[in-house]
């Protein structure tokens, strides 16, 4: 008689049904989860962060624009081009993938329209072989700086406009 407690309660331990430990569905491991979108910034939250993301593209073309007031010679400014162009697709990544309030995605989407056209010059500035293409593709970009695209995201989230130092 002793046996079927004991063999009832196996069967509803191997079944689940005894309690222990909690198992939950896990997708199999060549499944990974759709991800997701980042919860959108609050509007202070996203003023810092496009300060913040939008400050070594900014440096970077200041000093670019020295070197050219300056009259350095052009594989200097060939490599500072090329600066502008690493730290201009570094913050198209960071603009496209942050969270934004949804009053500053169209012009964060904006700018980035214009920022795309933009770097294919710089990327193109970066690797010139002469000072005329050099300079070619440094007027197509600045023809793209989209100064004003941004200045719809700084007024959208409260900044002032932009100035150059």
């Amino acid at each position: 008689m002793r046996r079927w407690p004991a063999a009832l309660a196996l069967v509803l331990l191997l079944t689940g049904c005894g309690g222990g430990i909690e198992r939950t569905a896990q997708p199999p491991a060549w499944q990974t989860p759709a991800p997701t979108a980042p919860a959108p910034l609050t509007v202070p939250e996203a003023k810092g962060r496009y300060l913040a993301i939008v400050a070594p593209y900014n440096t970077a073309l200041e000093k670019l624009e020295d070197a050219l007031q300056a009259g350095r010679p052009w594989r200097t400014v060939r490599t500072l081009a090329r600066a502008v162009a690493t730290t201009n697709a570094t913050h198209a990544e960071q603009l496209r993938t942050t969270g934004w309030p949804a009053k500053a995605q169209a012009p964060i989407a904006a700018l980035l329209k214009e920022n795309e056209l933009a770097l294919k010059h710089w990327r193109l500035a970066g690797e010139a072989a002469s000072a005329e293409a050099l300079m070619r593709e440094i007027r197509a970009a600045a023809a793209h700086d989209g100064g004003r695209q941004a200045n719809k995201v700084r007024a959208t989230l409260g900044l002032p406009v932009y100035k150059e130092s």
